[in-house]
C-alpha cells in the first residue's frame, strides 16, 4: 500500500507563491515565524511551511538553531514547522524584520520586493505549504527543523530540477492561469522532496518518514491504513509481527513519536475531519466510516483532540 500518498491525499495541503524578491548587496532580512507570518498574509489557518528558491546569485540562510548555508541558485530551503530565519548577501549586520518591508495583503498576482544597497543581485521566489493543523501528520510534524535541497547542483532526480525551473519562470509569467499553475508545481515540488527525503533515510533513523521504511513499524501502518475500522489492539499487532507488546510500542513510538493506538486514533480523526469538511453526511455515519461504535463514543474522541465538538468543528470550516 503506497501510505505517503494515501497520507498526502488525506492532509490536502496547498501550496502558494506569495512574493518575488530583488535582493541587491548588502542586505538582510529576518522573517517572522509561521503563526505571525500567517497573520500578515491572512491565512485561514496557522500551520504554514514557508519556503525560498534561490532564482539568481547568491546568499546565505541562517536557522534559529543556528545553522548556516551558503546558497546558490536553484537551491531550495524548507522549514517544516515554520521557524523565523534570516536572509542575506552576509551575515554580518543586523537584519531588518521583512515584515516592515511588505505591502499590504491579499498579495495577487505575488509583489516584487526590491531592497537593498544597490549591489549585487539575488533573486528569490518564495511561497509557502498550508495545511489544517488537525490533517497535519505526523509524518509532516516529524521532518527536520530544516532542509536544503541542492536541485542545480546536485540533479539527482529530474522531476524536481524540472519542476523548480517552471517555478522560478512561471514566477514572472503574466499569462492567465499562472497561479493556478505554480499552486500545483509548488505542490508537485513538496511531494517530490518527500519522497526523496524518505528514500535518503536509513531504517535506523527516527522520523515519520522512517518508519515507512521500517519492516516492522510499516507493516503496522499498513494494517492501520488498510484498515483503520478494524478494532486493533497493540496485543494483536504484536502476535503478528513476532514481538513483545512492549517492544512494539517502544519501537513504533521511536519513530513516530507517539504509540500505536495514539497513531491509529489520530489517523481515524484525520479520516473523519475529511469527511466533515467535504461532505454532508450525519455524524453517527461518519463515527461508524472510521470505526467508532457509537457516535458519543466518536464525540469525545474528536473533542479531546481537537478541543470541540465535531459538529461545532465542522459549521467553523469552510466547505472544499
Amino acid at each position: 500500500m503506497d501510505i505517503l500518498s494515501e497520507v498526502l491525499r488525506t492532509v490536502r495541503f496547498s501550496g502558494a507563491i506569495d512574493l518575488r524578491t530583488e535582493f541587491s548587496a548588502p542586505w538582510m532580512i529576518e522573517t517572522s515565524s509561521c503563526a505571525d507570518f500567517a497573520d500578515s498574509i491572512q491565512s485561514h489557518t496557522q500551520h504554514i511551511v514557508p519556503f525560498h528558491i534561490v532564482a539568481e546569485g547568491h546568499c546565505w540562510v541562517q536557522t534559529i538553531q543556528g545553522i548556516r548555508k551558503a546558497l546558490s541558485p536553484g537551491d531550495i530551503i524548507i522549514f517544516p514547522h515554520g521557524d523565523s530565519h534570516i536572509l542575506g548577501d552576509q551575515l554580518d549586520r543586523q537584519p531588518i524584520p521583512v515584515d516592515e518591508l511588505l505591502p499590504d495583503p491579499p498579495w495577487e498576482p505575488p509583489p516584487l520586493l526590491k531592497y537593498g544597497g544597490g549591489g549585487e543581485l539575488t533573486r528569490l521566489v518564495c511561497g509557502f505549504l498550508q495545511c489544517e493543523e488537525l490533517l497535519s501528520h505526523p509524518f509532516l510534524k516529524m521532518l527536520p527543523a530544516f532542509m536544503h535541497i541542492r536541485v542545480f547542483v546536485e540533479p539527482t532526480v529530474p522531476l524536481l530540477e524540472t519542476g523548480v525551473r517552471y517555478i522560478i519562470q512561471e514566477s514572472d509569467c503574466t499569462q492567465p492561469g499562472s497561479l493556478c499553475l505554480l499552486t500545483r508545481l509548488v505542490e508537485l515540488m513538496f511531494v517530490e522532496i518527500l519522497r526523496n527525503h524518505m528514500q535518503s533515510l536509513s531504517n535506523d533513523q527516527a522520523g515519520g518518514l522512517a518508519a515507512l521504511n521500517d519492516p516492522i513499524v510499516g507493516q503496522v501502518l499498513e494494517w492501520f491504513h488498510t484498515a483503520p475500522t478494524h478494532p486493533w489492539t497493540v496485543p494483536e499487532l504484536a502476535k503478528r509481527v513476532g514481538m513483545s507488546r512492549s517492544a512494539l510500542a517502544t519501537r513504533f513510538t521511536q519513530l513516530l513519536g507517539q504509540p500505536p493506538m495514539q497513531y491509529l486514533t489520530q489517523w481515524r480523526l484525520q479520516l473523519a475531519s475529511r469527511q466533515l469538511q467535504n461532505t454532508d453526511e450525519g455524524i453517527a455515519k461518519i463515527a461508524a466510516q472510521v470505526g467508532y461504535e457509537s457516535e458519543a463514543a466518536f464525540n469525545r474522541a474528536f473533542k479531546r483532540y481537537v478541543g470541540m465538538p465535531p459538529g461545532t468543528w465542522r459549521s467553523r470550516k469552510p466547505q472544499r
